[in-house]
């Protein structure tokens, strides 16, 4: 099983002048992801504002929240503007929900060896608590950790001890750029293979695919061209989910890095988490079998993926 663990949200999202109020949040586009390939649970707290709708949806999705607790506070809540060129900002967000989110939250049952974590987006304060309280009661279990890039600009001196202290980090380029302080995702993919000798660290390059980092060594993953993309919310956070479902299947980051490059694709295409929905397969084999194919019918604008591996 897979454990989510972060705060629900309410997205109001502007995609090009078009506002949508949609439930969202990285710990449900993390879980999502994940549900397409594993089990899953969410940990986290959501206030009595939050659309009981939407839990019915993960209850029938398959995904254990039961500890998705309600509590009498806000829900965590952003106000969010797209461009044209796919770039957020967040002109107002509603956080302070997040304070109330422990590592006490996670119930014993879930530190098994053979579950995984995720720890989404907060401070890196609260996640290497997160860290150091889940390796002590389940060790051999694996960690992922994503950040954003406001918790790098305020928080940048906790991030050596972060990196070093879980199992897979994930970035994206701009992350990247600010943890190193190079203008440059080439240079600064260098820079991090040098300093973190340990963790895999990914650092994801949005529609192109991502770079993997592991023992000094960088490698390419393709993403599978997609020339429909319509909102990019939640897609970094489709990533991680993706890939910790299939890393934990098939050890090999490479490949697991291009299934995360996909389903990120396939959730760019829909509103919110539509797209992820009603994804799911049977293996690992069954979710390649249908990104080959998807990769066959792009009308030859990008080769078959076995081509670049």
């Amino acid at each position: 099983m897979i454990i989510s663990i972060g705060n629900p949200s309410m997205d109001n999202v502007s995609l090009l002048g078009d506002r949508k109020l949609q439930a969202g949040g990285a710990s449900i586009y993390s879980a999502l992801a994940a549900s397409v390939l594993s089990k899953v649970a969410i940990v986290g707290k959501i206030g009595h504002d939050y659309p009981q709708n939407f839990l019915v949806l993960l209850e029938k999705k398959g995904l254990d929240i039961s500890h998705l607790k309600t509590i009498k506070c806000p829900s965590k809540s952003f106000d969010m503007i797209i461009d044209e060129n796919l770039e957020a900002t967040y002109p107002k967000y509603e956080v302070s929900i997040d304070s109330k989110l422990n590592f006490k939250d996670i119930p014993k049952s879930y530190f098994k060896s053979q579950n995984s974590f995720i720890i989404t987006q907060m401070s890196p304060r609260k996640q290497l608590n997160f860290i150091e309280n889940i390796k002590k009661n389940s060790p051999k279990s694996l960690i992922l950790v994503n950040t954003h890039y406001p918790f790098i600009e305020k928080s940048k001196g906790y991030f050596p001890k972060l990196i070093d202290s879980c199992d897979i980090f994930v970035m994206n380029e701009r992350e990247a750029q600010l943890l190193t302080g190079v203008p440059r995702t080439d240079v600064a993919t260098h820079m991090l293979s040098r300093q973190y000798k340990n963790t895999l660290i990914i650092v994801t390059l949005g529609v192109l695919g991502s770079f993997i980092i592991k023992n000094t060594q960088i490698q390419f993953a393709p993403s599978i061209y997609n020339a429909n993309v319509k909102d990019p919310t939640g897609s970094g956070d489709s990533f991680s989910g993706a890939f910790l479902a299939s890393y934990t299947s098939v050890m090999d980051p490479v490949r697991s890095a291009i299934v995360g490059n996909a389903i990120a694709s396939l959730n760019s295409e829909k509103r919110g988490f539509e797209a992820l929905v009603n994804l799911k397969f049977k293996n690992i084999n069954s979710l390649w079998d249908f990104m080959l194919l998807r990769s066959k019918n792009m009308n030859n604008t990008q080769k078959v993926i076995f081509d670049f591996v």
